[in-house]
């Protein structure tokens, strides 16, 4: 599928005239050479590709557009496994196509590839479509914002004041709705034209390139998998949460602060995220929160809710990336641009690569067994079993998986390995940490450890999870 080439005209940079963008779609069963020399002849000299992309439900790639400074090409994926079905001539049509693009474009290093976050792209063309890339240019990274902000996309633009900024956040922040032929050349030309900016061409050109051809295919595949989980992860965050807080309002005229009664739907700061408070008058104003300690939440708002009540207050917009999510996505492009060498790490190794050779690093601690110490905690056959592999100094224990269901004990297991260690004299100079996927389960930890009256440990927790929120972990 071919369609007729057509036009769009980018409105996003306030300095220049706005030009006509014409482009031509196709699809990856009818892409062929005269499709690629009809974009590649108005590349300019330097050698700068736009590339933007849309998906799928399930995070799946639908379509890559490639942009010069005047034209631009759409091609759509087909989604059919190739390696099923009947239909062999569009198989080989399809995968024909797809090395075509591959050789002229994306691995092609006569031309630079620009994108405003090149690591999505990379991996979702490693993982959905079996291609690679080289020489491209994760343009965000210019920024040092949060990389899902409204300003960090305009400085890899060039900066606010050369935009149209509500254009520039309809085109690229609009999550509710797919993404149109058009809107996908706009967003391409955009990278395009901002990387043959002067005084940006310079910012990128100290940017290390990402190179998914130099990568080993079982590195791939791990860091294709860890990042598409973090995808489908974070498309399941609501787009609107209705805020349980509070009917009282203290503040001013352009301010308030407002009490959260549950966790789970607390107000955050976010740089995405807009409030929208009704009251029992029936009033409405917009604000956004720009301090939060416990459940106090200080919100800035447009207009005055004086002498009045909450009635609700529903948060707008997707949750910023929490702390770990955000690492998780900084050490993945870090590894795609050969910047990072977590991948020859032992750990990383055993627990993604246990097909490697792995060389744990000499322990400077005692090689001493160490004995199991927990005082009245009791402990069966299976629990001991356990705790031994964890107490172990064989180097085929650094990393120890330990599955049960919930009531079979692992709280207890974790508690006699760690009064082990501290207890035993060769090895009580060790600090040992504890990490844990929620505040709850650190809580069951502590309460159990002075169930048997170990009280030597400190408790660390996420800033915003306050004091007031869960008041038994502190006593």
């Amino acid at each position: 599928m071919s369609s007729a080439l057509q036009t769009v005209t980018p409105k996003l940079f306030q300095d220049c005239p706005s030009p006509d963008v014409v482009f031509e779609t196709s699809s990856d069963d009818s892409l062929d050479a005269r499709h690629l020399r009809s974009f590649l002849s108005t590349v300019m000299p330097e050698g700068a590709i736009g590339v933007s992309a849309s998906y799928r439900e399930g995070c799946q790639l639908s379509a890559i557009a490639f942009s010069s400074p005047s034209r631009a090409l759409v091609v759509h994926l087909t989604s059919d496994d190739l390696s099923v079905g009947n239909n062999e001539s569009k198989r080989k049509r399809i995968i024909r196509a797809r090395s075509v693009l591959q050789k002229q474009i994306l691995c092609n290093t006569n031309y630079q590839k620009y994108a405003f976050k090149m690591d999505r792209i990379a991996i979702a063309l490693y993982l959905d479509v079996a291609l690679r890339i080289d020489d491209a240019v994760d343009m965000l990274s210019v920024s040092l914002h949060n990389r899902r902000s409204l300003q960090a996309l305009m400085n890899a633009l060039g900066g606010e004041f050369t935009l149209h900024k509500p254009n520039v956040k309809a085109l690229f922040f609009d999550e509710s709705r797919h993404m149109s032929n058009s809107e996908l050349v706009q967003q391409a030309w955009a990278a395009c034209r901002a990387s043959t900016l002067s005084y940006m061409a310079v910012r990128f050109r100290v940017l290390k390139r990402i190179r998914t051809n130099s990568i080993p295919d079982e590195h791939m595949a791990v860091l294709a998998k860890i990042f598409r989980d973090g995808e489908l992860l974070d498309s399941l965050k609501p787009l609107a949460v209705k805020n349980d807080v509070m009917p009282d309002i203290a503040g001013g005229m352009d301010n308030l602060t407002l009490t959260c009664n549950r966790y789970p739907t607390r107000i955050r700061t976010s740089t995405q995220q807009s409030l929208q408070i009704e009251t029992r008058k029936g009033a409405q104003v917009v604000g956004r929160a720009i301090r939060v300690e416990g459940r106090q939440a200080q919100i800035e708002i447009l207009g005055t809710l004086q002498d009045d009540e909450v009635k609700s207050v529903t948060t707008f917009g997707k949750a910023d990336l929490t702390s770990a999510e955000a690492c998780r996505e900084s050490v993945i492009l870090s590894i795609l641009k050969g910047a990072s060498t977590v991948m020859s790490h032992p750990f990383f190794k055993t627990i993604w690569l246990p097909g490697d050779p792995i060389h744990w690093p000499p322990s400077d601690h005692q090689k001493s067994e160490i004995p199991i110490c927990c005082g009245d905690l009791k402990v069966n056959a299976s629990q001991k079993r356990a705790i031994e592999k964890i107490l172990s100094p064989s180097d085929e224990d650094r990393v120890v998986l330990i599955q049960g269901a919930p009531g079979t004990g692992k709280t207890t297991v974790i508690t006699a390995a760690v009064t082990s260690i501290i207890w035993f004299p060769p090895a009580n100079n060790r600090t040992v940490w504890i990490a844990a996927q929620s505040n709850v389960a650190v809580k069951n930890i502590a309460e159990k450890f002075a169930s048997i009256g170990f009280y030597d440990f400190a408790l660390l927790v996420s800033k915003e999870f306050h004091f007031d929120w869960c008041v038994p972990v502190y006593l």
